[in-house]
């Protein structure tokens, strides 16, 4: 099976200092991966919905970084 073609390469790698900060750049390196979307040539559901999903993993993740910038 071969993948479709996304549209920018993900984050794979988070500074991981153990600080007050480390959350956030976990959350705000996912959310940076949400703006990564599945291309396709042809009209594709599957990929059409892997990307819906993805900007509902977008909307969650924006809150939660919210939240934990007050906290901080």
């Amino acid at each position: 099976m071969v993948l479709p073609k996304i549209s920018q390469q993900p984050i794979i790698h988070v500074d991981a200092t153990p600080d007050e900060e480390y959350p956030l750049r976990i959350l705000r390196a996912y959310r940076e991966n949400c703006n990564c979307k599945w291309v396709s040539d042809t009209e594709n559901p599957v990929i059409e919905q892997m990307n819906k999903d993805c900007h509902q993993r977008a909307v969650i993740l924006d809150a939660a970084i919210t939240l934990l910038e007050q906290e901080i």
